[in-house]
């Protein structure tokens, strides 16, 4: 079909869609239908192949930004158990991306005149921004179990991702280290992996965490190999 031709006949299957769901006897799945078609609307023109192509061509593009560093803290649920148990998985993610910024903040510092500050950009909502800017706030007055926060404004800022490209790559981003870490789909991976934050070759800006003994790149990428000896997992 032409694109024309198949948004009309995707937009009809799903108006049809939706009147079915609407029919059952709990408005769930009508909900999520319509939430999950909301979503996705912008691009009903394209065919699957067309989507993949295009997810792929950013990815490209992000993995050849030299200028940029992937920071991502991935967390197995399923496993989590920190040494602060009252710690929320979303709270530890936050706590580790803000660490690591700081220390790649501290290290390039000594080539500017003035030392530079960064700003946490968060996709916007309400609930968690209250929450993370709180935790910010605390940040900068107690300090992190690692170090201080001086290289990072205050608080983050909120937009909304649908109005900001670039969080909408962050996004991409996310999902592709999830689809590797998930299913060991590693296309889109691979390509943006190359940006995670690197201190003499290692990896230290993305972290699996998850049981000792993973295979993963991710965890792979961390291990520093000493001259004699077994390897061994250097820890935050």
């Amino acid at each position: 079909m032409a694109y024309a031709e198949r948004r009309q006949n995707v937009e009809q299957y799903r108006r049809a869609e939706l009147l079915r769901l609407q029919r059952l006897p709990s408005n769930r799945p009508y909900k999520q239908a319509r939430k999950n078609y909301a979503h996705t609307e912008a691009y009903v023109h394209l065919t699957f192949d067309e989507r993949k192509a295009l997810l792929r061509e950013v990815a490209e593009c992000v993995s050849g930004w030299g200028f940029a560093r992937l920071f991502a803290e991935c967390i197995d649920k399923i496993n989590f158990s920190p040494p602060n148990p009252s710690k929320t998985p979303d709270e530890q993610a936050l706590e580790q991306i803000v660490s690591r910024v700081e220390r790649h903040m501290m290290a390039i510092s000594a080539s500017f005149e003035h030392p530079p500050l960064a700003m946490l950009i968060h996709d916007n909502n309400d609930t968690v921004a209250k929450k993370h800017t709180a935790m910010m706030k605390k940040f900068h007055r107690d300090g992190m179990p690692w170090q201080d926060v001086n290289h990072i404004v205050e608080t983050p800022l909120f937009v909304d991702s649908e109005l900001t490209g670039m969080v909408q790559i962050a996004d991409m981003c996310g999902y592709a280290l999830r689809r590797y870490l998930e299913n060991g789909q590693d296309l889109l991976f691979d390509l943006i992996f190359k940006r995670a934050d690197r201190r003499d070759g290692r990896n230290v800006g993305v972290r699996h965490f998850t049981p000792a003994g993973c295979r993963c790149k991710i965890c792979g990428s961390r291990v520093r190999v000493p001259e004699i000896g077994p390897l061994q997992l250097e820890s935050e």
